[in-house]
């Protein structure tokens, strides 16, 4: 199985240019958390998760270890529609610049160590460098129910 057969398609994207509020805004009327980055002519140059609003909310740099957060908020995180940001700082001053990407061509099992190895929630799939879709961990629970299903009625 390859991953352009998991993915989804059609990538919700934010300009490097979107405000943080609209980045918010955007987030919460698609029940995202986290988004492409891209320039103006489409083509991808980071990406900016609900992590990278909270900590830029809080005032923190973006540490590299993924848990940082858990520290601040504690048992108690903020929801996303609470934050507030100045109005002049956009995706591209907080976003990830490095975009990792597997093939659409690639096996699920190269993109299930990425992702482990990495600690991704989500790969963007490219097919010739082209943004064509997204894998999340979510994809991959619903795709791991679906084959312990079919297993099941094999027997």
């Amino acid at each position: 199985m390859n991953v352009g057969e998991i993915m989804h398609k059609g990538v919700m994207t934010v300009q490097r240019s979107t405000s943080l509020q609209e980045v918010s805004s955007f987030f919460i009327e698609h029940g995202i958390t986290g988004s492409p980055v891209v320039d103006d002519e489409g083509v991808p140059v980071g990406v900016i998760s609900m992590s990278d609003l909270t900590a830029h909310a809080a005032g923190l740099d973006k540490p590299k270890d993924s848990g940082y957060l858990r520290h601040l908020w504690h048992d108690d995180p903020p929801q996303l529609a609470d934050l507030t940001f100045a109005g002049d700082v956009t995706a591209g001053d907080v976003m990830t610049e490095f975009l990792i990407r597997v093939d659409a061509r690639a096996e699920v099992r190269e993109l299930l160590e990425l992702m482990k190895s990495a600690r991704l929630h989500r790969v963007f799939v490219t097919d010739q460098d082209k943004l064509v879709g997204i894998v999340t961990t979510l994809d991959l629970v619903m795709l791991l129910d679906r084959l312990l299903a079919e297993k099941s009625v094999k027997k």
